[in-house]
């Protein structure tokens, strides 16, 4: 068959697939095909290189060498493509277990190119094929950890995929969760006409589900092939127990049978169970019925005649005794093939869009955000009251002859001084909250189905930071909104004067002086404030936790904190992040410049005017850049 036929019919095709983690070689060249319409055992012990291959088929771990195609398409040139037509589910299910079975499969679909309603009906539609329709509505953190693979199946159905990948889907399952995910995929291959990749350490749990079977020891392919050819002598093997057994091993004598060992104990706990003393033998050619009249007719009282299927432990002695490694010759041509890909193209559009709605969702879902949101607000609020009975109290002085005069506090100066109680606070928020974008998804392992989906991995954090952007302009907004709601209600947007003991007012800065700086002053925040919270996206690909990239972000902002002393007055600290902000440490941002001429100070100035866009700017590129490249390069377990 050439190359340019064969992979017409692959759904899946890894070709050369090698992969070291240090000086061990996890896979060594390793090449699968996976038809359309197999139902595909990938077998091995723990430990064997299963699990890795199928993460790298799924675009989860990228440092490997050799090719991976899915339905023609060269995952590594059109990884969209391939993510589209590829889904999969790797060992143990990770989901918003807050949320309910329903949304959390209504957001992938999102994710996958579906519209609102469309992925609600896809949700509902999978529940049902999966058995779930009645627990819709129950969080997935109350499911059973059966319900859960049902649902880490559910999920990788979404979109019908070309191939779906299913790694160990009844690991940890009790007898009664294996059977209900046999009998699941049973009906999706059969009834469904499903391509399934599946691995497994049992081959006894994918008996009589698989077409095809291949088999991976220590990295290596050994064999693969159709499942009737591999097992052909498994209908010829029978287990046999006799209560007379020179009789049976006269019969066997007679009939020319081949004595094989017995199972070990625990190798097949029922067959070693129910049938105590039972010798294995190859029956060859002959008719079972006639075998069994026969030791019958010899008085040796067999109680137990029985077939017994190959185990995985002699697929792996007959073929390495054999040394056969499975390489298909048109596999290994496919690796130098230039073919151009099909033509149809099924990924989505606009994935950082989707990612951006993906990520809004999920922050606002858990609920937490209102309070850390309010807190600046209201640590702005209590400052604005506190400003106002100090102002009261001084012109009750004044009016009593104990103070000679004093400035009248203003609106824009309240306002001001505002600022700079909320803004520290309200930047670590936002850290706080970029910090956990990727790494809180990355431990609770929801990252993995994200990634999956048919967005690059750049276009993820780009997602990812697009809605953390939008949220920071919230904060923001409420943050300056509560502010200047405080300080109309509590002063008067006037000029700054002083305050004599007669009552009457000496105007020392017009108020449309300060009218003209006050957009400045509300805007000035917000570019340090988003760079801020790329920061926060970096510290989170950088981490492989929430609180660890939570210490990540706010460390570095303590750090540059404290790097202003030692830059206090050069050009580094204009390059310095914190210099832009308001900070209990010292305050050189625009605001704390405002809050002085808003006081009538005539020599204020700010420092930092040839870096105010710049810095802020700069940071925001590098941050974004670092996460970008860190997602990129990162294994996702």
């Amino acid at each position: 068959m050439a190359v340019g036929e064969s992979r017409a019919a692959m759904c899946l095709e890894l070709a050369g697939i090698t992969r070291r983690f240090g000086r061990a070689v996890a896979l060594d060249g390793v090449s699968l095909v996976v038809e359309r319409g197999d139902c595909h055992a990938f077998l091995g012990h723990n430990g064997s290189g299963k699990t890795t291959a199928m993460r790298i088929a799924l675009g989860l771990d990228p440092h490997f060498e050799g090719r991976v195609f899915v339905d023609g398409f060269d995952a590594a040139r059109y990884p969209r493509e391939a993510r589209s037509r590829l889904a999969g589910l790797i060992e143990v299910p990770g989901f918003h277990g807050a949320l309910d079975g329903e949304t959390n499969l209504a957001w992938l679909a999102r994710l996958s190119g579906m519209g609102a309603r469309e992925a609600r009906l896809e949700a509902r539609r999978l529940l049902e094929l999966v058995g779930l329709a009645q627990a819709a509505s129950k969080p997935v953190q109350a499911y059973s950890h059966g319900m859960k693979q049902r649902l880490g199946i559910a999920q990788t159905l979404i979109g019908k995929p070309s191939v779906v990948l299913l790694d160990e889907p009844t690991n940890g399952l009790d007898p009664e969760g294996i059977a209900e995910v046999r009998a699941l995929l049973a009906r999706l291959t059969r009834e469904k006409q499903l391509t399934v990749l599946v691995s497994s350490h049992q081959l006894a749990q994918l008996a009589g589900l698989c077409n095809k079977i291949s088999v991976l020891q220590r990295g290596r392919l050994l064999v693969s092939g159709r499942a009737d050819e591999l097992l052909a002598d498994a209908s010829a093997r029978h287990l046999i127990g006799a209560r007379d057994s020179a009789a049976l091993q006269r019969v066997a004598h007679q009939l020319g049978l081949v004595h094989r060992l017995a199972p070990a104990p625990g190798e097949d706990l029922q067959l070693s169970i129910t049938t105590p003393g039972a010798q294995l033998y190859e029956l060859g050619p002959r008719d079972p019925a006639a075998v069994l009249r026969e030791l019958v007719s010899a008085g040796a009282a067999p109680y137990a005649f029985a077939p017994h299927p190959v185990t995985l432990e002699e697929l792996y002695l007959r073929h390495s005794s054999r040394g056969i490694e499975a390489r298909d010759p048109d596999t290994r041509a496919a690796i130098k093939s230039a073919s151009a890909p099909p033509a149809e193209r099924r990924a989505p559009s606009a994935p950082i869009r989707r990612v951006a709605q993906y990520e809004c969702a999920r922050a606002w879902s858990r609920g937490s955000l209102a309070i850390p949101f309010a807190l600046p607000a209201a640590l702005a609020a209590v400052d604005l009251y506190r400003n106002h009975a100090r102002a009261a109290e001084a012109a009750a002085m004044v009016a009593s002859g104990e103070l000679a005069s004093t400035t009248d506090v203003t609106a824009f100066q309240a306002l001001a001084q505002a600022l700079q109680a909320g803004l520290p606070l309200c930047a670590a928020v936002v850290i706080g909250v970029g910090s956990q974008t990727l790494a809180s998804e990355y431990s609770h392992g929801t990252l993995r189905n994200l990634l999956m989906r048919p967005a690059l991995r750049w276009q993820v954090v780009l997602g990812k930071t697009a809605a953390l952007v939008l949220l920071t302009l919230l904060a923001y907004a409420i943050l300056a909104g509560v502010a200047l709601l405080c300080a109309r209600l509590l002063f008067d947007f006037r000029g700054v004067t002083e305050l004599l003991p007669d009552g009457q007012r000496f105007e020392l800065v017009a108020a449309g002086e300060l009218w003209r700086d006050l957009g400045q002053a509300l805007w000035a925040p917000l570019p340090p404030l988003m760079a801020w919270t790329a920061v926060g996206v970096c510290a989170s690909a950088l981490a492989r936790s929430g609180a660890l990239a939570l210490a990540l972000g706010l460390g570095v902002f303590v750090f540059t904190d404290l790097a202003r002393a030692l830059a206090r007055g050069t050009p580094v600290e204009g390059w310095l992040l914190s210099a832009h902000l308001p900070s209990p440490l010292g305050d050189t941002s625009f605001v704390a410049y405002y809050a002085d001429i808003s006081q009538g100070i005539s020599n204020a100035e700010y420092p930092h005017a040839a870096t105010q866009w710049s810095a802020p700017l700069l940071w925001f590129l590098c941050a974004l850049s670092i996460a970008m490249l860190t997602l990129s390069r990162k294994r996702i377990p």
